[in-house]
């Protein structure tokens, strides 16, 4: 992808958000978020070197944008323990006549983002819940047209194994007026760390040249 597919791809985006900017606010809550997504499609003053983080695409944040303004069901596919696999549709338009024909996915391996290309009537992930509950008129059909596949792929999740629990000390039992060692005190609670993993999910724009 050459400098000038980069303008144009940024263009159409910016093109979208601004002017279609009511029908995203709902999706975005806050002119905070909105007036950030927004100045993230802007390059970056510094062209040299690598793009800042706040330059790059999410697909938290851009998924919608990019299913909308080409419009095409765009996927997010990773690992359980990375996150939670999703379908971006269209927020407005009805789908095409060959909507399994042009889906835009990607896959998200050890930090590491690959275009993957799936076969005509593969199983998709659930839509995304922003879009459910703020897609417009006809975009409603999107849903229809890959429902086969997004029951099928829920079914097929609902039978992987369950990650097992970490152990905690629920069950250990305390006894009042006890003084234990600092040794004792190791042996009998654990410090547990809650790991939350973030969803948001960067995308440069190089990403793009699959489209």
């Amino acid at each position: 992808m050459d400098e000038e597919d980069h303008v144009l791809v940024r263009q159409a985006l910016i093109h979208e958000l601004r002017n279609q900017k009511s029908d995203y606010m709902p999706l975005y809550d806050t002119e905070g978020r909105y007036n950030k997504i927004l100045n993230g499609l802007h390059p970056p003053k510094c062209t040299s070197g690598i793009a800042p983080v706040d330059k790059w695409l999410t697909t938290l944040d851009m998924g919608h944008i990019i299913a909308t303004c080409y419009n095409r069901a765009v996927v997010l596919l990773t690992l359980p323990e990375k996150g939670i696999c999703e379908t971006y549709f269209p927020i407005r338009s009805a789908p095409p006549l060959k909507p399994h024909s042009n889906i835009m996915c990607h896959c998200l391996i050890l930090d590491h983002y690959l275009h993957v290309v799936l076969k005509e009537g593969c199983l998709l992930p659930p839509s995304c819940m922003e879009w459910n509950n703020n897609k417009i008129g006809e975009a409603e059909n999107w849903h229809f047209e890959f429902l086969d596949g997004q029951n099928a792929f829920n079914e097929l999740m609902s039978k992987e194994p369950k990650q097992p629990k970490k152990s905690t000390n629920e069950h250990n039992r305390i006894i009042c007026g006890d003084t234990p060692t600092l040794e004792k005190k190791k042996q009998e609670f654990e410090v547990m760390e809650d790991i939350e993993e973030d969803r948001n999910y960067a995308i440069s724009l190089e990403y793009l040249d699959r489209l």
